[in-house]
């Protein structure tokens, strides 16, 4: 069966730096239509210097494993997902049986604390979730936030609305996600009072917009202490 990366646009204008950090990102593989599988690989990798992404193997893929996942039809019902393991990523597949928008949704709570305790730093509890959406036919239905920490967009005419939520409700007027684009130049986007922005797409690749919000909460996990919780949402898109 012929595969296509159903594609979701993003703009980056005036970038403005580059990072060579390792990551979570999710490909896509698809032809739009109702009955035909979907293919979602879940990666985790680095950027070189070239600002070409990089997949990776051993010990972060294994634990790669930890998310889970869930497919959000268009009718609002929540499907959980078996990932299964490949060379250098993680997959899983499902059959769309209506048209609209699909949301795909990930979490992994189960890392260890990033303990800072050695070099006088604090320790903190990452929390990572992972998200992206995919239409099937005609896109009839507005999906909603489905995570603790979400994004989700829509087209406005030419251009893309970005969406960034935090427990449910719009994410305050000034938050700044990190936006990444295909050569991993990052560019700040500053959200308005509704909890929202705009792009106007022209660049073909895979683009990656992140929302991070740290909890002052703290705790202990695996015996070992924190004092501060970060959530990290990682929002995937692709233009061929």
């Amino acid at each position: 069966m012929f595969l296509k990366s159903i594609s979701f646009l993003l703009l980056l204008v005036g970038l403005s730096s580059v990072t060579h950090a390792a990551a979570y990102w999710l490909e896509i593989k698809g032809i739009g239509k109702i009955n035909t599988e979907v293919v979602v690989e879940i990666i985790y990798g680095n950027i070189d210097e070239q600002g070409i992404r990089h997949r990776q193997q051993g010990k972060e893929l294994v634990l790669t494993g930890d998310f889970k996942f869930n497919v959000i039809t268009p009718s609002g019902k929540k499907i959980p997902v078996a990932m299964h393991m490949k060379s250098d990523y993680w997959t899983f597949s499902y059959l769309p049986k209506e048209q609209g928008v699909y949301r795909i949704v990930g979490i992994n709570a189960t890392h260890p604390v990033i303990d800072r305790s050695k070099t006088g730093g604090e320790n903190v509890l990452p929390i990572d979730y992972l998200c992206a959406q995919y239409t099937v036919g005609s896109a009839h239905n507005s999906p909603m936030p489905e995570q603790f920490l979400d994004i989700i967009a829509d087209w406005v005419g030419k251009s893309v609305k970005i969406s960034a939520f935090n427990n449910n409700a719009p994410a305050k007027a000034g938050v700044k996600l990190r936006v990444f684009n295909p050569e991993n130049w990052e560019k700040e986007l500053v959200l308005d009072e509704k909890g929202e922005a705009n792009f106007w797409p022209t660049l073909k690749g895979m683009y990656m917009i992140r929302q991070d919000w740290i909890s002052k909460k703290s705790g202990t996990y695996l015996d070992i202490p924190y004092t501060s919780v970060r959530h990290r949402c990682n929002y995937c898109f692709f233009l061929n």
